[in-house]
């Protein structure tokens, strides 16, 4: 499988339609061992993870698939040479992925969110699919976990037979406790997709298809959350620039 590495982080470079198939190979190649992380990745999450130690990076790289969830990661990889074939995000494949499940008879876990945002985003997931298999929802409390609430997840999860684990509780933190759980959880794959909880439970408004394939999401969410956004999308994205440029210029040296 084909990765190009920007800003340390190694994508895979697929579509869609092969990131489907592989969950499909996951889940049927599925050895009862560990879950397979698989890992949707904007700007922000290369600017962020630049910034922590190169154990977690190696461990990231070398336990999950990482797609493009960003219109700038699939520029990116044009200045360095070898184009990704196209943006995946973690909203638009979650619920691609459901819906080829539901006539799959695939079972889903959610887990994270605020209370209530999981099973809103899971009512309106089964009346769209009312085959779908929902196996289980979960909110656990904000910050780090104690190792009993850990314990009690993990069993949670382990115990619904799920085949796909959705994990929402923001980035870096799903990332970090999907790799430092995965010898534990007894799933095919854990997805970590963040926000899409959120645009999938309607509490989030996604932006217009135009501005989607324009690359001008961003814009649209940081009009949306300015308080909360500016700072990921303005400074984050300078440190984005910052990092493809440093790599560029290392790989001409």
């Amino acid at each position: 499988m084909e990765r190009i590495n920007i800003g340390g982080i190694l994508f895979n470079n697929l579509t869609y339609t092969d990131a489907v198939n592989e969950f499909d190979e996951l889940i049927k190649n599925y050895d009862k061992k560990s879950t397979k992380i698989v890992c949707f990745a904007n700007q922000d999450v290369v600017a962020r993870f630049y910034k922590l130690d190169k154990k977690f990076l190696d461990n990231l790289n070398n336990s999950s698939i990482i797609l493009a969830d960003g219109q700038s990661i699939v520029a990116a990889s044009g200045f360095l040479g070898i184009k990704l074939k196209e943006r995946v995000t973690g909203p638009d494949f979650m619920k691609m992925f459901i819906e080829h499940s539901a006539g799959k008879g695939y079972s889903h876990f959610f887990l994270g969110a605020k209370e209530g945002v999981a099973k809103q985003m899971s009512d309106n997931f089964l009346k769209m699919n009312p085959e779908l298999k929902v196996c289980g929802i979960y909110s656990p409390p904000f910050g780090e976990f104690t190792q009993e609430e850990n314990e009690k997840i993990i069993k949670m999860v382990n115990i619904s037979n799920a085949d796909v684990l959705w994990i929402s509780f923001g980035c870096p933190k799903q990332e970090k406790w999907a790799l430092q759980n995965c010898d534990k959880i007894k799933v095919p794959v854990s997805a970590c997709v963040g926000a899409a909880f959120n645009l999938h439970a309607g509490i989030v408004r996604r932006a217009p298809l135009l501005m989607q394939k324009l690359g001008f999401e961003w814009l649209y969410r940081l009009f949306q959350e300015p308080g909360r956004l500016w700072k990921r999308y303005l400074v984050g994205g300078m440190e984005f620039i910052f990092i493809i440029m440093k790599q560029i210029l290392f790989k001409k040296k």
